[in-house]
């Protein structure tokens, strides 16, 4: 089994952390269903409508992955079933909780790759470096989430206390993917500085400033609720050593779904555009589709399609001029 216990018995943690713990979860958890609640029309609308493509798919698989994984969470976190069997049950809980936030995440993560390689016109260079560094990234995590020390608490559900040890194990998991978003983050505010310096960023409302814009709020967004839940493993009482997990998975995956509804929305405006005045944006809009296949009626106007490109990659995968 990855988890084990300390001292083989259940334990007693102050309630106070409990209470610190199981608040903080709820407010992840509701992060992630009022989001739902305020852009289910707008999914239905734009997704929905194209349920056959790649991009669709994967978008629909990573946010209700996450919304049907909360929910288990949840039961693990207030159930009082715990209370009646052996420790060992409420140890497979946590490590269960551990495996599927970090699957959230990578799934959060490569809808972060394919939004940045798109931004970089399909540069080799770029997919190099993202699939690089996020394969040891996920080795590291793999790594981190096997073997957990600690004392359960099966008061108000099932909790696990780290150790000072363990934590820093399981922290390295956190770190990961903290440095993943930073990279992300780093790269999307690049490309900005990039764009912004050959003056291809005329108006706020163009689809080329939304992605850049918005992409590097939201990518910085979720970096830092990382981080923050990083700093919990050091800082913490045993009992709290990991209480901005759910928040964070949950933030992360509120954030990639705005992010994608907001280019979804964004280019069923764009149809009535001028491609000539946007011959950037035209680029952005026929490539960022998750450079996966998608129907020409489902990102822009037809009109878009025959354009000149003015951004492609050129033969060594460099990306943009």
């Amino acid at each position: 089994m990855a988890a084990t216990v300390i001292q083989g018995a259940a334990a007693d943690f102050p309630l106070d952390q409990l209470y610190v713990h199981s608040f903080l979860h709820i407010v992840g958890i509701t992060i992630l269903f009022y989001d739902h609640i305020l852009t289910f029309g707008e999914e239905i609308s734009r997704i929905w409508a194209s349920p056959g493509s790649g991009a669709s798919l994967y978008f629909l698989l990573t946010r209700y992955f996450s919304f049907f994984v909360t929910i288990t969470i949840t039961f693990g976190n207030f159930s009082n079933s715990f209370s009646t069997v052996q420790p060992p049950s409420c140890l497979d809980y946590v490590f269960y909780r551990q495996v599927v936030l970090m699957a959230t995440q990578i799934l959060v993560g490569i809808m972060q790759f394919l939004r940045t390689y798109a931004l970089y016109c399909k540069s080799k260079r770029i997919a190099a470096l993202i699939f690089g560094v996020g394969a040891v990234l996920v080795s590291l995590s793999v790594w981190a989430v096997t073997g957990q020390q600690g004392e359960v608490s099966l008061q108000q559900g099932c909790h696990m206390a780290s150790s000072k040890t363990s934590s820093i194990h399981i922290a390295v998991a956190w770190e990961a993917l903290f440095t993943f978003d930073a990279m992300i983050f780093v790269l999307t505010l690049l490309k900005t500085y990039k764009e912004r310096a050959s003056h291809r960023l005329v108006r706020p409302s163009d689809l080329v400033s939304l992605v850049f814009r918005d992409g590097a709020i939201y990518f910085g967004v979720m970096m830092l609720a990382q981080g923050a839940n990083v700093i919990t493993f050091y800082v913490a009482p045993p009992a709290l050593r990991g209480t901005l997990s759910t928040a964070a998975s949950t933030i992360s995956v509120t954030m990639i779904s705005r992010l994608t509804l907001n280019l979804h929305s964004t280019a069923a405006h764009s149809e009535h555009i001028n491609a000539t005045t946007l011959p950037f944006s035209s680029h952005i809009i026929s490539t960022l589709q998750f450079t996966m296949p998608y129907r020409p009626d489902e990102i822009a106007d037809e009109e878009f399609e025959d354009k000149e490109e003015s951004c492609s990659p050129d033969e060594d995968g460099r990306g943009c001029a």
